[in-house]
């Protein structure tokens, strides 16, 4: 088990199979904001609890399903003594924990995390929260949920294409803060594409580990939090109008990110290009035709913006990544080599 305890709250992650055999042990007996195809999967582990489901796709992120969510508790009676659990990928998880976080001033609330990409990301840390109009992430809360499940037997299930979109955030841990993962999952790509237990065990709890290294240093994202964003400034600009998985959008991101360190002189090309690389082996995009206006356009809007300049994070080696603000003027002539 591993802990993450921070100012907010204290969370117990446990990693393994069959995780969710669990939840007839907590009491009070929860409710479950479960993701509607989790819920069509596994319909015989959570059919005996009460189950709201949460709908899939990411245009479901918004403040209507949360109010739609509100409604639903009231309607069962759910009160303060109450325990929400939400079960699914990162959306499902973001938004039970905003809703848990937000419903009755709070309820106490846990996650069991069925896609790679939740379990090694999206549901560590206590981010939740929804989109607004298009813009990821933009109304939320930090609060940390008791306990995070990552059951990798519900892996299985996942589609391939969100599958691999989770092995986006697995090389951006390598890529910020430990090359020698870099080096593992080089050298056990196979084995994590084919879903071997021993090698997803090791990468999905390598991961999580790192992430409480970082949260519990910086819980509010007033710092070192912020490496965890790498690729993701520009991948949030170009999920919002290619309507690319979010794993797919990031893994081009961090290729446009190393670029730009490239171009700052702050990182190596051969490192660039090892990072695409190994990008390209776990079957994720490394290139997109992308129209340099748009994107521009759609990263003035990010919440990362200070003024006139966007906090980038960037690459001063594999392993090593650095806060650096870009005035928006310089960041708008770059556009078209990065694209």
């Amino acid at each position: 088990m591993i802990t993450l305890s921070t100012p907010t709250g204290k969370t117990s992650i446990e990693v393994g199979e069959g995780l969710s055999e669990g939840l007839g042990k907590l009491s009070p007996k929860p409710v479950l904001l479960v993701d509607e195809h989790v819920l069509s999967h596994h319909h015989d582990i959570f059919s005996p609890f009460t189950c709201l489901p949460v709908p899939s796709g990411e245009q479901y992120k918004t403040l209507l399903t949360v109010e739609h969510l509100y409604r639903e508790l009231l309607r069962i009676e759910a009160d303060r003594s109450s325990l929400i659990v939400g079960v699914g990928g990162g959306l499902a998880t973001d938004v039970a924990g905003f809703v848990a976080s937000t419903y009755l001033r709070e309820v106490r609330f846990g996650f069991i995390s069925t896609t790679l990409l939740g379990q090694v990301d999206a549901s560590i840390g206590g981010k939740n929260g929804v989109n607004l109009d298009g813009y990821k992430n933009m109304v939320g809360t930090i609060r940390q949920p008791e306990f995070v499940w990552c059951d990798l037997s519900l892996l299985s299930t996942l589609a391939r294409k969100e599958y691999i979109s989770g092995i986006a955030e697995v090389i951006k841990v390598g890529a910020i803060m430990e090359r020698e993962f870099l080096k593992y999952l080089g050298g056990h790509m196979d084995g994590l594409l084919a879903l071997d237990l021993p090698v997803l065990k090791e990468v999905v709890t390598r991961s999580v580990m790192a992430k409480v290294k970082i949260v519990e240093k910086d819980e509010k994202e007033a710092g070192r939090r912020r490496l965890l964003n790498f690729g993701h400034t520009f991948g949030h600009a170009i999920e919002r109008d290619q309507k690319l998985l979010h794993g797919y959008a990031v893994s081009l991101g961090m290729v446009m990110a190393a670029k730009l360190s490239v171009k700052l002189g702050m990182l190596g090309e051969k490192d660039a290009i090892l990072l695409e690389e190994l990008l390209s082996a776990a079957g994720l995009p490394v290139q997109m035709a992308l129209d340099p206006a748009e994107l521009f356009s759609n990263l003035r809007k990010d919440k990362k913006k200070s003024g006139e300049a966007i906090q980038f994070i960037l690459l001063e080696g594999l392993g090593n990544a650095v806060v650096r603000a870009i005035p928006l003027h310089e960041l708008k002539s770059m556009l078209h080599d990065l694209c």
